[in-house]
């Protein structure tokens, strides 16, 4: 040590005027310390723990999850029967009202006149059919009897130019012999020129008969193609009349059905909402009630804006508000998204029951279109005044859906996430 420093300097050093310094710790420096830390912990927590959450508000109604059937009337009439009551259980087929479509013009009912005029056309029609038989008949036996004389007079003919060709035959073998012996001088040229004349006026009679027989047989052959498209000709000729009186008969049918129409249902299931009264009038496609698939659980379905549909997806939470039950006395409850539609819907199509509630909702929007959304519901009971409630078909509401949840951690390193990003 004394070879590294001068002895100047350790002489120095040994004189000191100052004691060393002492730090002396009082009670408040640990509880000091502490609750720093602990605020720390604290902040640190809360970012990491916390954070606000990003919500949207929708409108929508509870549905059966196998839709609600619309029961209407095809065509106009007066309700004469209603077979079942609300809520009452149905099996397919089973008739669920009766619609009368008389009308009565002072004098007669319009229905039963109709019908009355299509069964007499109907008669018509047979008795049509009827003579057409007979004339078809008729026609064929008078072509019989005509091909019948036609054959005896074609046979006749034939008979007859049989004859006229062996007459021709012995006259030209006379001429023949004649003008040979007119060559020795013989027979007289006068002699000659008679039998050549002869001769040329038999030959003449035979083209004639042939000619008559040429004609026969062509009628002959104009007859059996008659006679063969006689009975193609009745069929189509009663063909026809059989589709009128078939068009007729439809017609009737169709008369008596609107003369009674009975409306049944399509498939098991509930009636609710019947809107009717016996005795009242009603229109073509007019509701007359609904019909609940039998084995259908109610959900619920949103109409979400498409600013709201960004994040949505199958298992988004929902807290639902029922206008049935207010939630300021009954509370929220809960759903799960279970499906969203592809493509948006046009507010013209979205269901009639929430369609002002929908454009109140989109009009923020400028009537932009929405998307459908499908709810499951946790239950379909609401409890209140200690006891439960079913929800029911068509029931109105308002639905909060959680978006986005976001720590206070992760809104303030959001930049840098979107940075370390890009």
């Amino acid at each position: 040590m004394s070879k590294l420093f001068r002895k100047e300097a350790l002489d120095h050093q040994s004189q000191r005027y100052h004691g060393a310094i002492l730090l002396t710790r009082t009670w408040s420096y640990p509880v000091l310390s502490l609750f720093l830390f602990s605020l720390i912990v604290l902040i640190v927590l809360f970012s990491l723990f916390f954070g606000f959450t990003r919500k949207e508000t929708v409108s929508g109604m509870v549905v059966p999850d196998q839709g609600l059937y619309r029961l209407a009337t095809p065509q106009s009439g007066i309700v004469s029967i209603i077979h079942v009551k609300e809520g009452q259980e149905v099996q397919a087929g089973d008739a669920l009202f009766t619609l009368s479509g008389e009308r009565n013009n002072g004098s007669t009912d319009t229905q039963a006149s109709i019908k009355q005029s299509l069964q007499a056309r109907i008669a018509q029609y047979h008795q049509e059919l009827d003579q057409l038989q007979q004339q078809t008949k008729n026609r064929r036996l008078d072509m019989d009897g005509r091909h019948a004389k036609l054959q005896a007079s074609l046979q006749h003919l034939e008979n007859e130019l049989v004859l006229q060709r062996r007459r021709v035959q012995l006259v030209r073998e006379n001429a023949n012999r004649l003008a040979d012996l007119g060559k020795t001088g013989n027979v007289s040229k006068a002699a000659i020129n008679e039998k050549a004349a002869d001769l040329i006026e038999q030959e003449s009679r035979l083209a004639s008969i042939e000619l008559e027989q040429l004609a026969l047989q062509r009628e002959v052959a104009t007859l059996a193609a008659s006679k063969l498209d006689l009975p193609l000709q009745a069929e189509r000729d009663a063909s026809q009349l059989k589709r009128n009186i078939e068009e007729l008969r439809q017609q009737v049918t169709e008369s008596e059905a609107r003369r009674q129409l009975v409306i049944r249902a399509d498939q098991a299931g509930r009636v609710a909402g019947i809107v009717v009264n016996r005795g009242q009038s009603v229109f073509a496609d007019q509701r007359l009630a609904n019909l609940l698939p039998a084995g259908s659980k109610l959900e619920v379905e949103l109409y979400a804006p498409t600013r709201a549909a960004g994040f949505v997806h199958p298992g988004t939470e929902v807290m639902l508000r029922y206008d049935a039950f207010p939630y300021q006395k009954f509370g929220q409850f809960r759903g799960v998204v279970k499906e969203v539609s592809v493509a948006t819907i046009a507010l013209d199509d979205v269901q009639v029951g929430i369609n002002n509630s929908v454009r109140q909702v989109a009009s923020a929007g400028g009537g932009e279109p929405v998307y459908r959304l499908r709810v499951e519901l946790d239950s379909a009971q609401v409890k209140a005044f200690g006891r439960n409630y079913q929800l029911k078909p068509g029931m109105q509401l308002a639905a909060t859906l959680v978006l986005e949840h976001r720590t206070l951690a992760q809104w303030v390193l959001e930049p840098l996430y979107g940075m370390a990003s890009q």
